[in-house]
């Protein structure tokens, strides 16, 4: 009999890529895997709905979508932000209350990634017996500011704090500041962490029916993580890499160089 992979993601004005979004889920339907969707949407005024109903038709999935007008934020770190992420995430796993699925994927739906990320997640799982969630090397198109090593740079900063609870470097190639760590990433090496997501996560479901999401001002995923590391260790793997672009228009690259600076 084969595992299921239960599939979550969150929607919202999404038409720009989510062609590419389902494809790359469709490509994930080759592997030796039964999968199930479920999707939460809210307050879309493109027709990311009506696209999500019709590609949903034929498969095993729960699809819930709402009109809360809620405010459109952006990517910034706003409380009021992240206080409406927590809830919209909260519904989403809601809706996997009575799946048996073994694994439970988590995207972003504007990553970037293939099935050969989700086969190098289950394969970081099942070699590391106390660890419950991995998270990939999430890259953007902004170059490698801190020493100039390459052309792009860890992401999903916000999200990270390391084990030692330190937050990570941005615009790094690599995020943790412990030497060690940095070692075992330059290896190619999973190291442990407090908090990461990384826009594609990998978690035992048993393990995410437990854990909620919740805030106090930081990231939506950093109390998810305290509660996910009550059941075992968070990894993240440098050699599973997927992608984000940035708008490079609406970024200040001279204030990103500061930043970077400062960090050294």
């Amino acid at each position: 009999m084969r595992d299921t992979i239960a599939v979550y993601a969150l929607w919202r004005d999404s038409e720009p890529h989510i062609q590419r979004t389902l494809s790359q889920l469709e490509d994930l339907e080759s592997l030796d895997y039964d999968f199930e969707y479920y999707f939460y949407e809210n307050d879309s005024k493109d027709d990311t709905v009506a696209i999500l109903e019709d590609w949903l038709k034929n498969r095993e999935h729960k699809f819930k979508h709402e009109n809360l007008n809620a405010k459109k934020f952006g990517s910034v770190p706003d409380v009021e932000r992240m206080i409406l992420l927590c809830e919209c995430r909260n519904k989403c796993k809601e809706l996997l209350d009575s799946t048996q699925a073994k694994y439970t994927l988590m995207l972003d739906s504007d990553v970037k990634f293939d099935k050969e990320n989700l086969k190098k997640h289950i394969q970081t799982l099942q070699e590391n017996e106390k660890t419950v969630m991995v998270t990939p090397n999430v890259r953007q198109n902004i170059p490698e500011l801190v020493y100039g090593k390459s052309q792009d740079s860890y992401y999903d900063v916000y999200a990270f704090f390391d084990r030692f609870g330190q937050k990570g470097n941005y615009f790094d190639d690599c995020p943790f500041k412990n030497g060690i760590d940095r070692m075992h990433w330059s290896f190619g090496k999973a190291v442990k962490c407090n908090s990461a997501f990384g826009g594609l996560v990998l978690i035992y479901t048993d393990v995410l029916k437990k854990c909620s999401w919740s805030t106090d001002g930081k990231c939506e995923h950093v109390n998810f993580c305290k509660d996910v590391c009550t059941f075992g260790d968070i990894l993240v793997d440098p050699q599973n890499t997927v992608k984000v672009e940035v708008d490079l228009s609406k970024i200040n690259l001279q204030n990103c160089k500061d930043i970077a600076a400062r960090q050294l």
